[in-house]
C-alpha cells in the first residue's frame, strides 16, 4: 500500500502540467503550438520528473528493490532530458531564423543565463556536499571552476553551453544554413562518439566531463529539435492532418519500444565493460535504441501540444526558476536520510525533497536576479 501511495508524486505532476490547459479546437495548429510557453511547460514537466527519477533510483537502489509502479521512474530519465535538448535546439534555430541579428551577441546573451546559476551552485556544493568526495585542494578548484562536476547533474549545463558555441561557430562560419546543420551534426556525432569511447568515470571525484552514458544517450536529440524546427510547417501540416492516427499508433510504439528497449538494457547496456572489454558493442547498441526510445517520447509530447494549450501559475512559476530546480536538487536527494540504508520514509523523503529543491531555487533565483541587476 505504501509503495501505490508513492504514484501521488507523478500524479501531482501531470495535473500541474495539465491544469488550466486548454484544448484547440479548430482544425489547423497556430503558430502557439510550439512557442516558447510551450517549451517552458514542457521543460517544468522534465525537471519535476527527472527529480523523480533520480529519487526513485535512491529508493530503489537503481531498480534492485522493488517499489511497485514507481520503480519504473528508474528508466525514464532519459526521455525528460530529450524533452530540455529537444527544445533547446528548437528554440535555437528558431531564434536564429526569426530574430534579426540574432546570432551577434547571441553567446552574451544565452550562456549567461545556464552558467550563473551554475557557478553559483557549484559553491553551494563545495560547502554542503554530503559524500565529501573532494579530498585535496585541487578537486576542489577544478569543481569550482567546472572542469570537474561536485554536482553530478551539471552536465547538461556544461554539454549545452558545448552546443551553443557549437552552433554559434556553425552557423556564423558556413556559407549555407545547410552547410550549418551538416557540420553541426557532425561535431554532435563526435561529441557523442568521444563520450561512449571514454566509458565511466572510476575515480573518487567521479566528476569529469563526458565519462558516463548520461553525457551522450540524448544528446542527438539536440539536432532533431534543430530539424524540426527547419521543417517546423511541413511537419506541422503531417501531424496535424493525422492527428488521430498518429497519436493512438505512436503511444502504442512507445510502449512496445519500451519493452524493447528494457530488454537491450537489461542484457546489453552501457555497463557490460570489463578488463580488456570496454564494451563499446554493447553500449552502441544500447545508444541507438534508446535514442529511437526517445525520438518517438518526442514525436509525442509534440502532438499532444498541437491539441492542448498548456498554462497556469504553477507553471509560470516554476519556468522561471526550471535551471535551479534541476541545478539544485542532488543536494537533498543524498543529504536526506532517505532510501533502503536509511530510515525516513519514502513519502517524506520524496514530498521534502521537492519542497526544499523549489523553496531553494526560488531564493537562488531572486538572489541572483538583484545581484545581476545590481551589476547593471
Amino acid at each position: 500500500m505504501a509503495d501505490i501511495i508513492l504514484l501521488i508524486f507523478p500524479l501531482t505532476i501531470f495535473i500541474i502540467l495539465f491544469a488550466g490547459a486548454k484544448v484547440r479546437r479548430n482544425d489547423a495548429s497556430g503558430d502557439e503550438a510550439w512557442n516558447l510557453d510551450q517549451a517552458k511547460a514542457m521543460q517544468v514537466f522534465a525537471a519535476l520528473m527527472v527529480i523523480l527519477h533520480h529519487m526513485v533510483q535512491r529508493i530503489t537502489d537503481c531498480g534492485g528493490i522493488d517499489k511497485g509502479l514507481i520503480t519504473e521512474w528508474n528508466s525514464f530519465g532519459i526521455l525528460c532530458t530529450s524533452i530540455f535538448f529537444f527544445f533547446s535546439g528548437f528554440g535555437l534555430y528558431k531564434s536564429c531564423k526569426t530574430k534579426e541579428n540574432y546570432l551577434v551577441g547571441m553567446l552574451r546573451k544565452r550562456l549567461p543565463t545556464i552558467l550563473i546559476p551554475f557557478y553559483a551552485i557549484n559553491i553551494i556544493y563545495l560547502i554542503v556536499d554530503p559524500r565529501d568526495r573532494l579530498s585535496n585542494a585541487f578537486d576542489v578548484f577544478t569543481s569550482l571552476i567546472g572542469f570537474t562536476l561536485v554536482n553530478s547533474n551539471a552536465w547538461f549545463v556544461v554539454e549545452l553551453s558545448i552546443l551553443y558555441i557549437a552552433f554559434y561557430l556553425c552557423f556564423r562560419k558556413s556559407g549555407s544554413e545547410r552547410k550549418a546543420i551538416c557540420r553541426l551534426t557532425v561535431f554532435t556525432l563526435m561529441l557523442v562518439t568521444t563520450s561512449l569511447l571514454l566509458g565511466h568515470d572510476t575515480t573518487k571525484v567521479r566528476g569529469h566531463w563526458f565519462m558516463g552514458e548520461w553525457w551522450y544517450n540524448t544528446t542527438l536529440i539536440f539536432i532533431m529539435g534543430i530539424l524540426f524546427a527547419k521543417n517546423e510547417s511541413r511537419i506541422k501540416a503531417f501531424m496535424t492532418r493525422r492527428w488521430k492516427i498518429l497519436l493512438p499508433v505512436s503511444l502504442l510504439l512507445l510502449v512496445g519500444w519500451y519493452i524493447f528497449e528494457e530488454y537491450i538494457e537489461a542484457n546489453y547496456g552501457y555497463y557490460r565493460e570489463w578488463q580488456g572489454h570496454p564494451g563499446y558493442p554493447e553500449k552502441l547498441l544500447t545508444l541507438v535504441v534508446q535514442l529511437i526510445f526517445c525520438m518517438i517520447f518526442m514525436f509525442i509530447i509534440l502532438l499532444v501540444n498541437l491539441k492542448l494549450q498548456f498554462g497556469n501559475p504553477a507553471l509560470r512559476f516554476l519556468g522561471s526558476i526550471t535551471y535551479e530546480i534541476y541545478l539544485i536538487h542532488d543536494i537533498y536527494r543524498w543529504s536526506l536520510p532517505g532510501g533502503p540504508e536509511c530510515t525516513m520514509p519514502d513519502m517524506l523523503y520524496l514530498g521534502l525533497t521537492y519542497i526544499l529543491t523549489i523553496i531553494s531555487a526560488y531564493i537562488i533565483a531572486k538572489s541572483l536576479s538583484l545581484i545581476t541587476q545590481r551589476r547593471k
